[in-house]
């Protein structure tokens, strides 16, 4: 299709490609040369109305009686495309457009530039340049047709009303235009084959007093083989096309729009595409309008008889887009009995999971899980993950297949992502459970568009998806945030993962935490010991020690927060602590680095910095598992307080106003000597706002306040404040705190769970990520042509950090993990790290990794389950099973009574028979 770009038309200079047209027009070959060597993109730029074409369709066909053959020439040499196509002018090509024009000389040029088979391309409509010029042509049109004919043009193709370039000529009284196709093509003219209305160009030939009507013979039968093939296929008359004597060697023959096999698959025809196929048929040859191999034309149809056969061929590709376009129609209503998309899927399935990149994309990066889950349904869902199709695809609007899985097949999938021996003794101390978090992680990136691999390739394959290290935390991130899925956060699969995960990157947590506390420690000291008391020169050694722990310590901490900042800046500013830790970060710089401050800014720095610096311990000491309940508990209440705080601080502000415009002109009270002097809280808005803020916490000091000079009305509103504010406004944030207290509580396992995934998330978004920002490095990969990927890639977090933080490839192997439910939850570490042979040692058991006993009970109690569900079903098969034997044996007894009584019937019948020949 042609690339149409919007123009500028209030431009002050004039468009590259109108610039060009003016050169064409003027024939200016020199020009043209020099002006395309700058501006190459116009040669291809669709000029809009009136042409809508490129430059080169527009000299053939609107300029064609003032070009010359030379600018034509110059033009294609200069790359000017031949085939350019689009939908407006129905697939022409410039040949069909060089025949419009009717200019032989231009006609000429296109043609010793094609190929011969390109001479008999159609457009959508069917015609080919001969169909065209005999049909629309203007200018020398016998000339044109006699140039296409010398050029071996196939004069028996018919155009979309099945009629060929004779009739047409014949029809409009072209009689030269006959002659030249009958005498100089060389080729057996089909005259009677083709008719509009029951006349045909043999009918038309004798109306123009031709001759030649009467001697021209009949042509259709070896002139035009293929075209009967096609011509077959279209009526769909399968039986006459499969009993043709020419179908065999013309298996593999087009008619410039598609092959044999293609039509047929399009029209449905199966026994038609399979006789093809047995005769040697390429189940993968286009043609150039219609690029879609035939077993996509029959995925979208759904004939799966087609398909089948397709399919089944030993020669077929399989494009990666199969499965996925199966799923966009599997839930279309079943029309007739060969139309079924459902069956297309069952068999491609059958047939294809193991050799299909299941995980392959389209256009929009969607996944054969993205519209199983949208489409199919939950069955096909679960079996699209039984298959290993990953939930961590993201296509190109960020959207995840689970996102459309329900939470019932998503507990189905987790259940079976535990592997287990039911056959074996559940009881037993080596009996293992296997859990598989393949689907639950991202796909490998070296995907490509082929799923038929030789073996070096598929090993080379396998080999960068086994080193592959990304994030594998998206889907479980996507779980704690859906109100519907965060339950399944319990599940043994996910609690497990979640466990290993932590047990990963649990080095870093510590690491940071170290680090903080010294930096703390030195920060604190610092403040009370030098920064207090800047001139007492007894302290001079200890102040150099503390400043200079203090500022490597700071060094550090300014490093760590560039680093965050650089690899995922808008994660980071999301964040509240990473704001305290930037203010914590300025104020240690003023107390390191402004030697003489004033005293009262010196303390009031110094009181900030410390608040500041214990905030962020509790923040980050609250990081860790057992402690992420109590400090969700600590945001969660701390939101919501000042969340209503803030809507009833209307209420507030109004209580302060009234207090000051009553109480600021109360006369003030003689204090006797000695006594201090009380604050009027009441002389302006600021210290009356904060007063009131006071008296919302109880602290009213009711015998300071001066109701003198408006008693009435100065109680009524304060008796209204501590009535509305005080006791109901107060009451209700603490009830407030008390439920979400209680809410978080009662579900403190699941608020541990999501604080873990979030805190292990952001580590992945830090570790994994790109240290500088992605502009840079893709300027440089632009610019720097000469770097190899290995130098750009030390733009990123040294592997060695992000191995340190992934479970996979390298910590556990095949995205599996096996654990022994009846040794405490042990989980088994044969890799890299622990070989078979270590793993009996003193040291290994010392090092031995168990899981929470939380996830232990219901890892035991799913297995248990599981078994008993098991011998259910194996109980219900028994049960039917003996229910059918015995059905049979009743069966078998019937049918011998049956037998006996036609048996003793027969007797009977003799008897009585006998009896009455006595008689």
């Amino acid at each position: 299709m042609g690339n149409y770009e919007l123009q500028r038309t209030d431009s002050i200079c004039t468009p590259p490609e109108l610039q060009l047209l003016e050169y064409v027009k003027a024939n200016n070959s020199a020009k043209i040369r020099s002006f395309v060597s700058e501006n190459s993109d116009s040669l291809h730029t669709v000029i809009g109305h009136p042409y809508d074409k490129p430059i080169l369709y527009i000299a053939c066909c609107e300029l064609a009686n003032e070009i010359r053959s030379e600018t034509i020439e110059t033009l294609i040499q200069l790359g000017a495309s031949l085939h350019h196509t689009d939908a407006v002018h129905n697939d022409m090509e410039a040949i069909h457009f060089a025949a419009l024009g009717g200019n032989p000389k231009v006609l000429e040029v296109i043609l010793r530039h094609l190929k011969q088979d390109e001479i008999n391309t159609v457009t959508s409509n069917n015609n080919t340049a001969l169909s065209l010029v005999v049909k629309e042509g203007d200018g020398n049109l016998v000339e044109c047709v006699r140039m296409l004919v010398l050029n071996g043009i196939n004069v028996n193709l018919s155009d979309a009303k099945n009629l060929t370039p004779i009739f047409w000529a014949a029809k409009k009284g072209y009689a030269e235009i006959v002659r030249v196709i009958l005498y100089e093509s060389g080729q057996n003219v089909d005259v009677d084959s083709h008719k509009l209305r029951g006349k045909s160009a043999r009918d038309y030939m004798k109306e123009l007093n031709l001759s030649d009507a009467f001697t021209t013979p009949n042509n259709n039968e070896t002139g035009t083989v293929h075209n009967h093939l096609f011509q077959l296929l279209k009526q769909g008359d399968e039986d006459t096309f499969v009993n043709n004597e020419y179908v065999v060697h013309s298996a593999n023959s087009d008619d410039g729009v598609q092959t044999l096999l293609q039509l047929a698959t399009k029209n449905g025809l199966s026994n038609a595409v399979t006789f093809l196929l047995n005769h040697g048929a390429d189940p993968n040859k286009t043609t150039t309008r219609t690029p879609t191999p035939p077993i996509q034309i029959a995925t979208t149809n759904g004939n799966h008889k087609i398909f089948n056969a397709l399919l089944s061929h030993i020669n077929t590709i399989i494009p990666e887009s199969t499965l996925m376009d199966l799923l966009k129609h599997v839930d279309n209503e079943i029309i007739t009995d060969e139309i079924n998309h459902n069956l297309c899927y069952e068999m491609f399935l059958k047939n294809k999971a193991r050799s299909i990149n299941i995980n392959g994309s389209d256009r929009s990066g969607n996944t054969a899980l993205h519209y199983a889950a949208r489409y199919g349904g939950a069955s096909k869902t679960l079996e699209l993950l039984r298959n290993g199709a990953s939930m961590a695809s993201t296509n190109k609007y960020g959207s995840l297949p689970i996102e459309d899985i329900d939470c019932n097949t998503l507990e189905t999938h987790l259940n079976e992502c535990m592997e287990i021996n039911l056959d074996s003794n559940i009881d037993k101390e080596n009996f293992t459970a296997t859990f598989n978090y393949k689907t639950l992680m991202p796909q490998s990136s070296c995907s490509t568009d082929k799923c038929n691999y030789d073996t070096e390739t598929a090993c080379k394959l396998i080999s960068q998806a086994i080193t592959q290290l990304s994030s594998e935390t998206k889907v479980i991130s996507y779980i704690s945030k859906s109100p519907e899925l965060k339950h399944l956060l319990m599940h043994p699969t996910i609690t497990s993962f979640l466990y290993m995960k932590w047990h990963r990157i649990r080095w870093f947590f510590y690491t940071n935490l170290t680090f903080y506390i010294s930096f703390c420690l030195s920060l604190i000291l610092y403040i009370l010991l030098v920064y207090g008391n800047q001139t007492d020169d007894q302290h001079n050694v200890l102040a150099y020690i503390l400043s200079t722990f203090l500022g490597l310590t700071f060094i550090l901490l300014l490093l760590r927060e560039l680093f965050q900042i650089s690899v995922s800046p808008k994660i980071y500013f999301r964040q509240l602590e990473n704001w305290l830790e930037l203010l914590l970060l300025t104020l240690t710089a003023i107390i390191l680095f402004e030697r003489s401050p004033q005293q009262d800014i010196r303390k009031q720095v110094a009181a900030i910095t410390v608040l500041l610096a214990a905030f962020e311990m509790v923040l980050l000491i609250g990081q860790h598992p057992k402690m992420s309940t109590n400090i969700v508990m600590l945001r969660t209440v701390s939101a919501n307080f000042f969340k209503f705080l803030l809507w009833y601080s209307i209420l507030i502000i109004a209580f302060s106003l009234s207090f000051y415009i009553l109480l600021k002109d109360g006369p003030q009270e003689d204090k006797k000597d000695g006594e201090a002097e009380e604050v009027d809280f009441f002389i302006s808005p600021g210290l009356s706002l904060f007063k009131t803020i006071v008296m919302l916490t109880g602290e009213f000091d009711a015998g300071s306040i001066n109701f003198n000079v408006y008693p009435v009305t100065s109680h009524i509103i304060f008796m209204l404040f501590v009535f509305m504010i005080a006791i109901i406004l107060f009451n209700l944030l603490n009830g407030l705190a008390v439920n979400d207290t209680q809410v978080i509580k009662s579900n403190a396992e699941l608020v541990g769970h999501v604080a873990r995934i979030q805190h292990i998330a952001y580590i992945e978004s830090m570790l994994l990520g790109n240290v500088a920002p992605v502009g840079i490095v893709n300027c440089c990969k632009k610019y720097c042509c000469c770097l190899s990927s290995s130098v750009t890639n030390r733009f990123f977090v040294p592997r060695m950090l992000k191995r340190r933080v992934c479970l996979f490839p390298h910590f556990l192997h095949d995205y599996k993990l096996v654990v022994y439910p009846n040794q405490f939850a042990k989980v088994s570490l044969l890799t890299d790290v622990y070989s078979d042979s270590e793993s009996e040692t003193c040291y290994a058991q010392c090092t031995s990794i168990y899981l929470d006993r939380q996830t232990a009970k219901r890892i035991k109690h799913l297995i248990k389950e599981r078994k008993e569900g098991a011998e259910a079903e194996k109980l219900k098969n028994s049960t039917m099973q003996m229910q059918n034997d015995i059905i049979s044996e009743q069966q078998k007894c019937i049918q011998e009574l049956r037998k006996d009584r036609q048996l003793i019937l027969r007797k009977l019948d003799y008897i009585i028979g006998q009896i009455g020949l006595h008689d």
